[in-house]
């Protein structure tokens, strides 16, 4: 099954969807570039992006996209699909816990990664702009176990000072990052870490030549522009993180570096 064909069908439904709003030309755009779908859906992904094109209206209207009812459904259901799945193992897989040090999750969404990691690190940070986000990462972290956690109510601009443990694994990766730019959210998570620390990313790169399938989602949602795989490299190595390693899945790669 094809997570890529399902994100490419629903993105049909999206056009049909916004197609008189104002700004829906860029997204009109981007679902033209699309190559036509190939191989069969993956029925769960098709039927969560198929509920985020038919609510993606109200959603932008809201004051706050990212803490809007429908978005968190849809972020907590994306992020338990086989691809999110698949490209949060495969990132942990490269990261080496460290008992004495915190696991922090900015734009955390539902807290589904920090809740793969409990019991690898002293403490599970969450970082989400949305108080409610929050209670939903508290009632998962409470219900895998966690004893030592922290929930921090703010974004990549306002998170100075007040992250006081050493962290040691530092995650972008939920949609709510989507609203955020790349390289704002790559220079905090920098500071963040402690020397040896990793970066764990899960993005929707840009391709050479081509455009991800969620881009049109993303437009739609008026969120920011994902970089390409080259500029998102370019951007960690001038940042100052070394051993860059990214793996491209479907629709989403999987980043992991080391603070030096």
């Amino acid at each position: 099954m094809s997570a890529r064909a399902a994100a490419v069908e629903a993105a049909g439904v999206l056009a049909r969807a916004v197609s008189e709003a104002p700004w829906s030309r860029e997204v009109q755009r981007a679902v033209s570039m699309l190559p036509p779908a190939q191989g069969r859906a993956d029925p769960y992904l098709l039927k969560v992006l198929r509920f985020l094109a038919e609510r993606v209206l109200p959603i932008r209207e809201s004051e706050e996209p990212w803490a809007a009812p429908q978005f968190r459904l849809f972020a907590e259901a994306f992020m338990l699909s086989g691809e999110f799945q698949e490209a949060l193992r495969q990132g942990l897989a490269q990261v080496r816990a460290r008992a004495g040090s915190a696991a922090l999750d900015l734009h955390s969404g539902p807290g589904v990664c920090l809740e793969a990691v409990v019991g690898q690190w002293g403490k599970l940070i969450a970082v989400d702009p949305s108080p409610l986000n929050l209670e939903l990462v508290e009632e998962r972290l409470v219900a895998a176990g966690a004893r030592s956690y922290e929930l921090v109510v703010g974004d990549c601009t306002s998170l100075s000072g007040r992250v006081r443990d050493p962290v040691g694994l530092a995650i972008a990766a939920s949609p709510v990052n989507w609203f955020y730019d790349a390289r704002s959210v790559v220079s905090r998570l920098y500071t963040l870490l402690e020397p040896g620390g990793y970066l764990l990313l899960i993005a929707p790169l840009e391709r050479a030549g081509g455009v991800n399938p969620l881009n049109p989602f993303i437009a739609a949602l008026g969120g920011r522009r994902p970089p390409s795989r080259e500029e998102l490299e370019d951007m960690l190595l001038s940042e100052g993180f070394a051993r860059v390693r990214v793996r491209e899945g479907e629709l989403l790669s999987t980043v992991v570096a080391v603070k030096p």
